[in-house]
C-alpha cells in the first residue's frame, strides 16, 4: 500500500475512536453541566458556523498553499478543546470549545465531515487515479474508521458503567491523547502528489475553483436540503433516546451498534455501485436513511427506536464513499480541496442552523412534527442529487465518462 495513504488512514482511524463517542458524549455532558436544550442547539450552531469559516480556511490554503501542513493545523484545534473541556465546567470557556471545529454529528450525519475532510479526501484522490479504485479507497477508509469508531464506542461504554461519575473527563482525556497522536501521524505524509498538481493544474493562479464551481454548485445544493434535515434531529439523537428512557450506557450501545453495521454496509459500497451504477446507489441509500426518520418518534419502544437509527445512519454512511469519488471526478485535481470547502460550507451552515430550530420543536415535545420535518427535507438532497448526476456513469477503466452528462463539466 502506498505509505501516504497508510498514514493518512492511520490518522484517520484513530482520529475516529475519539469523535466516536464525542457525538453523544458531549451533549450529554453540557446538559449535566448546566445547559438548557436550547443553548445545546446554540453550542451545535457555533460549532458548525466555525467549521464553515475553518472549511474555507482549509481548502483554499491547502490547494493553494500545502495540503499536509494546512492540515496539521486544523488538527491541532480540536486538542485546544479537549483541553479546556477537562480543565474547567465554566459555561462561557465551554461555550468556546464550540469555535473549535467540534461536531455533535455521529457517522452517518450530514455536516460535511468539518475542516479536516476537504484535505483529506483530496490527498487520498491525489495519490490514487482510478475512479473505481478511488471507491474502493474510499470505502475501506471509512470501514476501517467505522470499526475503530466501533472501538470507541465499546471503550466509552466500559470507561461509563466502571467510573459512572467522571467518565466524561476519562473520555476527553483519552480523546486529547489520540488527537496529539494522529497529528503526529501527518508530519510523514510527503507533500510530492499535491505539489505537482497545484504547479501542473491550468487554474493554479486563480483563487476561486473556477473549473469545478459548476459542478460544485449542484453538490453544494443538493447536499445543503439534506443538512437541514438531518440538523434538526441528529445532535439532539442522544437527548431523544434519554427522553424515551435510556441511560447513558444504553445510549452508548445505541452509537456502538450504529458504528459496527455502518462499517459491514460500507464494505460493499463497491460491490453496490457495481450493481446499481454510482448515482442510482446514491439515490436509493440515502433515500432510505433519511425517510426512517420519519418512522421513529411512532414507536415508544426504546429498542425498536434504537434498531431505526441504527438502520438509518448505516443506510446514509454506505454512500459516502461512493459520493466522494464522484465528487473528486467532478472537480479539477488542483481545485479539489478548495471545491470540497465550498460544497461543506452548504452542509455546514444549514446544519447548525437547522439544529437551534430542531431543538426548539423538541424542548416543546413536538417529536412527530420534527421528525417528519427531517426526513422531508432531507430527502430532496438525494432526489436532487440524481436529478443532477443521473446520466453520470464511470467506464469500465473507472475514469468517469463525462461526455455522456449534459450537467458535468469538463475536468
Amino acid at each position: 500500500m502506498n505509505r501516504d495513504l497508510f498514514l493518512l488512514g492511520l490518522t484517520r482511524v484513530i482520529r475516529s475512536f475519539s469523535f466516536s463517542y464525542m457525538a453523544f458524549i458531549l451533549p450529554i455532558y453540557l446538559r449535566g453541566v448546566g445547559f438548557s436544550v436550547e443553548l445545546v442547539g446554540v453550542y451545535a450552531f457555533l460549532a458548525t458556523l466555525s467549521s464553515s469559516v475553518l472549511l474555507v480556511f482549509s481548502g483554499f490554503l491547502g490547494d493553494l498553499y500545502s495540503r499536509r501542513k494546512t492540515l496539521l493545523l486544523v488538527m491541532g484545534l480540536p486538542i485546544v478543546a479537549y483541553t479546556t473541556l477537562i480543565i474547567t465546567t465554566n459555561k462561557t470557556a465551554l461555550l468556546l470549545t464550540s469555535l473549535a471545529g467540534l461536531s455533535l454529528s455521529g457517522m452517518g450525519g450530514g455536516a460535511g465531515g468539518g475542516p479536516v475532510a476537504p484535505l483529506q479526501t483530496a490527498m487520498v484522490a491525489s495519490r490514487v487515479k482510478s475512479g473505481r479504485e478511488r471507491t474502493s479507497v474510499y470505502s475501506y477508509l471509512t470501514v476501517f474508521s467505522t470499526l475503530s469508531a466501533v472501538g470507541g464506542g465499546f471503550f466509552s461504554t466500559y470507561i461509563i458503567s466502571v467510573f459512572p461519575d467522571e467518565y466524561a473527563r476519562l473520555l476527553f482525556i483519552s480523546a486529547l491523547t489520540l488527537n496529539l497522536a494522529s497529528s503526529l501521524g501527518v508530519w510523514f505524509i510527503t507533500e510530492e502528489p499535491d505539489t505537482r498538481e497545484r504547479l501542473t493544474g491550468k487554474s493554479k493562479k486563480s483563487i476561486l475553483p473556477r473549473k469545478s464551481i459548476k459542478n460544485a454548485g449542484k453538490i453544494a445544493l443538493a447536499g445543503s436540503f439534506g443538512s437541514v434535515g438531518l440538523g434538526m434531529v441528529t445532535p439532539l439523537m442522544p437527548l431523544y433516546f434519554k427522553s424515551i428512557g435510556a441511560s447513558d450506557l444504553k445510549v452508548s450501545l445505541v452509537y456502538d451498534a450504529t458504528y459496527i453495521l455502518s462499517a459491514i454496509v460500507t464494505l460493499l459500497s463497491s460491490r453496490i455501485e457495481r450493481v446499481l451504477g454510482s448515482v442510482k446507489s446514491i439515490f436509493i441509500l440515502r433515500s432510505v436513511g433519511t425517510l426512517l426518520l420519519a418512522v421513529l418518534p411512532f414507536t415508544k419502544s426504546l429498542a425498536l427506536a434504537a434498531v431505526i437509527y441504527v438502520a438509518r445512519s448505516a443506510a446514509y454512511q454506505a454512500a459516502l464513499p461512493i459520493r466522494q469519488n464522484i465528487s473528486m471526478g467532478l472537480y479539477s485535481a488542483e481545485e479539489r480541496s478548495r471545491a470540497s470547502s465550498l460544497t461543506g460550507i452548504a452542509r455546514r451552515l444549514p446544519y447548525g442552523v437547522a439544529t437551534v430550530f430542531g431543538s426548539l420543536l423538541f424542548s416543546a415535545g413536538e417529536f412527530i412534527g420534527l421528525f417528519a420535518s427531517a426526513a422531508g427535507i432531507s430527502f430532496i438532497d438525494p432526489l436532487l442529487y440524481y436529478m443532477f448526476f443521473r446520466n453520470l456513469n464511470i467506464d469500465g477503466e473507472g475514469a468517469f465518462d463525462l461526455k455522456r452528462s449534459q450537467n458535468a463539466s469538463e475536468v
